[in-house]
């Protein structure tokens, strides 16, 4: 049943159920020595039946602003003619003149199969505080199955998609799916934080961006369980209607974080004035700054201060080895990512009731 099917069959049995509270409820008013307490019941109930028309009106109206994003995905997707006959049928079909070979073909048919029939993966991968090594915060990836099971990695597919110009495409999907999956995990971790990772290709298409930032401003609810995360090669060549979406989004209370951090020298005044709470350094730019001489420590220790002061959080990625812990602790880091902490794994490894060393109940 599609949703503007559930809302008609649900108004109708809503609409029933109001009409008739209301009319038992005006034959008690006029009848002589109906009980007081019968009257209370009766209008109590017909505020709880308008109590729940409204909020179900709110979830459909969420649901239908979902799928219309995901029917015009699914549109741009197709619009273009397929490369030969045995290449159609294809959402993700190639415009006529890219130049696929057979296994490029194959690979774009297996990504299709896998986003039309819901096999997308949540990953997550732990964000620790330090030094305690506690999980605060995940950061969300997504991973496609094909029909036997096996995992369809980005780099499985990218050349592909990109011969075909289709990369933002499967990214925009993705990352609709992702936000999903998210949904439901909410329901048995309340308290549950992600980092999602916005493409540049998301980000340029500013169709589907424009989009995008009208379902979260209709989602509002979902603020404090998304943190999305940026380039800051993204960051410097955004569009300026793509700030304007970034700020829409940021006075919805959705935070930012941004990655691919060359160097310490940016202006972080004025990232956190469009809400970035966090950063992401690599640890080896971090390490490397505190091996300096004196000057680059110094400059490093100004650093940290000047985030501070602004009020952005730093989290040090890419920890691999634990004999580098201590240089790291010595920096007054907040917090670490990295597989010394955990893999990205399948969230159930993370959330589940099994899941190690008390992650879920950090979560």
């Amino acid at each position: 049943m599609n949703p503007r099917q559930r809302s008609s069959r649900y108004g109708f049995a809503v609409h029933f159920a109001a009409g008739a509270a209301s009319v038992i409820l005006l034959i008690v008013a006029l009848v002589q020595g109906m009980p007081p307490f019968l009257e209370y019941a009766l209008g109590a109930s017909l505020l709880v039946i308008l109590i729940l028309h409204a909020r179900m009106g709110f979830a459909l109206g969420r649901l239908q602003s979902e799928v219309e994003i995901m029917r015009r995905l699914s549109a741009r997707s197709s619009e273009t003619a397929p490369i030969a006959a045995r290449e159609a049928a294809s959402a993700l079909t190639a415009p006529a003149n890219a130049s696929l070979s057979e296994k490029e073909a194959t690979m774009l048919q297996r990504v299709r199969d896998a986003i039309e029939s819901g096999r997308i993966d949540l990953y997550l991968q732990p964000i620790v505080s330090l030094p305690q090594r506690k999980p605060r915060y995940f950061e969300a990836f997504s991973r496609l199955r094909d029909a036997e099971g096996k995992v369809l990695k980005p780099i499985d597919y990218l050349d592909a998609a990109e011969s075909a110009n289709k990369i933002g495409v499967i990214d925009n999907m993705i990352l609709m799916r992702c936000i999903q999956a998210l949904r439901e995990e909410r329901k048995r971790a309340p308290r549950l934080a992600v980092f999602c990772n916005l493409s540049p290709a998301t980000i340029y298409d500013t169709d589907f961006f424009n989009q995008f930032t009208d379902y979260l401003e209709a989602n509002a609810d979902l603020a404090p369980n998304l943190i999305f995360e940026f380039t800051y090669p993204a960051i410097q060549t955004m569009h300026p209607r793509v700030q304007e979406n970034l700020s829409a989004i940021a006075r919805k209370g959705f935070e930012f974080s941004i990655d691919h951090v060359h160097s310490i020298d940016l202006d972080w005044e004025g990232l956190k004035a469009k809400n970035f709470r966090f950063a992401k350094a690599p640890s080896s730019l971090l390490l490397a700054a505190g091996r300096g001489d004196e000057a680059s420590v110094a400059k490093l220790r100004a650093f940290r201060k000047r985030l501070s002061d602004v009020g952005v959080d730093l989290i040090a990625e890419k920890i691999e080895f634990e004999n580098h812990m201590p240089e790291i602790l010595a920096l007054g880091i907040d917090y670490g990512q990295g597989n010394l902490f955990g893999a990205a794994r399948p969230a159930e490894f993370y959330l589940g009731d099994h899941a190690p060393n008390g992650d879920r109940a950090a979560a």
